[in-house]
């Protein structure tokens, strides 16, 4: 809540501290800067938004300096102003969009008795991220400064906070309900259901909180979690950046910038799985095998449909989201398919545990949930198959093609899984 115009005087008369902090602000043409600080205005302030939002929230008054006395801010500049601290705590702030500034203009006497305008930019405490800067620094307030956290404190906040809820019930930031597209779950809803949605007697905000892909924000305004964006927003990646799969071409050995073709497939995430299975189906550039058979030579794909389906869910389904800026990752080589995911095994996952058959502990639990009840494009049935079993039968199916078992490698902070192709039946 915002301080009421009488307690702000008292609070600003008070000085700063570990809530509150001031900011005079002065122009150079339309861009803002602050006076008697060192440094860009727009890394400053991201710095102080992250602070503020590690800790237990506070409060940035822009319009006084840092003596306590109101300066002001002028009409002509009020908007350029307010749109900036805006994009600062959109764009300066990670992961992008997490924090939810609220903004309020005050008109506050100066020493003089003149009225001024100040911007006040309440800055909540962060509930589901330990926010960091654009160049990755986490923040927090000691008093009215600004310091880095230390590890050890690190490590236990981000235990705490990841702890309260999973990613993929926590608010995609960048989406309301205007993201999302009904035609597509009222498909979903018949396929699972049997019935339709409005038979269902409820309301589209209580069955999406029910199916934990929506959630309702402390001002009452309804917004899609990562779920409800990763399955039924038509652009997830506006919220989630690097939530789509990109495909590669070379007639070579090495992934460079020397591709025969590129494609990027975006929107929900089973048509990113359509897509990309469609891709590799038809390219042109897919290696084929030669078989013998009484009517002659056949040409067949050199890898199975089931394999590759499983390779790109299993990416699906357990890459890290949170690891912005990195997308799912297909290489076509002449010999090989390679598939590559942001973050590594989940848990204490290892590959000779896939190997062995072992349950795996799938990082988006409710993700694999929903793809259940999605239709693959090359079976017919489900695009998730039983726990453990589908990696399985992609080993089985490699293996019998190629000669070659698939290798899946932990690399940094990546999967990397390798299907050979086939062996020229002769």
């Amino acid at each position: 809540m915002l301080p009421s115009t009488e307690d702000l005087i008292r609070d600003i008369a008070a000085g700063e501290d570990t809530y509150l902090e001031f900011k005079e602000v002065v122009f150079k043409d339309n861009t803002p800067r602050f006076s008697g600080e060192d440094g860009k205005a727009t890394k400053v302030i991201a710095e102080v938004f992250v602070s503020m939002a590690n800790t237990d929230g506070g409060l940035v008054v822009f319009g006084v300096n840092k003596t306590g006395e109101v300066v002001g801010i002028s009409p002509e500049k009020r908007d350029i102003l307010e749109q900036w601290v805006i994009n600062c705590a959109l764009d300066g702030c990670q992961p992008r969009g997490g924090l939810e500034p609220r903004t309020d203009w005050r008109i506050l006497p100066d020493r003089s008795g003149i009225d001024q305008r100040v911007l006040l930019v309440k800055i909540p405490k962060a509930r589901y991220y330990v926010h960091q800067t654009t160049d990755g620094r986490f923040l927090k307030r000691v008093g009215s400064h600004r310091t880095p956290i230390p590890a050890e404190q690190l490590g236990r906040l981000l235990e705490s906070r990841r702890l309260m809820i999973p990613f993929e019930e926590r608010p995609c930031y960048e989406t309301t309900l205007d993201a999302f597209n009904q035609v597509r779950f009222n498909a979903y809803y018949e396929r699972r259901f049997d019935h339709s949605f409005k038979e269902s007697g409820v309301s589209l905000e209580r069955l999406l909180l029910n199916l934990k892909l929506a959630r309702a924000a402390d001002d009452g305004t309804w917004m899609l979690n990562n779920l409800g964006a990763l399955l039924f927003s038509d652009r997830p990646q506006l919220g989630l950046p690097g939530a789509y799969v990109e495909v590669a071409a070379y007639d070579h050995e090495i992934a460079d910038a020397d591709t025969l073709d590129v494609r990027r497939f975006e929107g929900p995430v089973d048509d990113q799985i359509h897509a990309a299975i469609t891709y590799l189906k038809n390219s042109p550039f897919l290696a084929i095998r030669s078989e013998k058979t009484l009517a002659g030579r056949l040409d067949k794909p050199a890898y199975s449909g089931l394999a590759v389906q499983e390779a790109i869910v299993n990416a699906v389904v357990h890459r890290d989201y949170e690891l912005t800026g990195s997308q799912i990752v297909i290489n076509l080589f002449p010999d090989r398919l390679e598939i590559r995911n942001p973050g590594g095994l989940h848990n204490t996952l290892t590959p000779e545990n896939l190997y062995a058959g072992c349950q795996p502990m799938r990082r988006n639990q409710h993700l694999a949930g929903f793809l259940r009840d999605f239709p693959s494009p090359v079976s017919g049935r489900s695009l998730m198959e039983a726990r453990g079993v589908g990696f399985l039968s992609l080993v089985r199916e490699s293996e019998t093609l190629s000669g070659r078992r698939p290798l899946l490698e932990t690399i940094g902070q990546s999967v990397k899984l390798t299907l050979y192709a086939a062996r020229d039946g002769g």
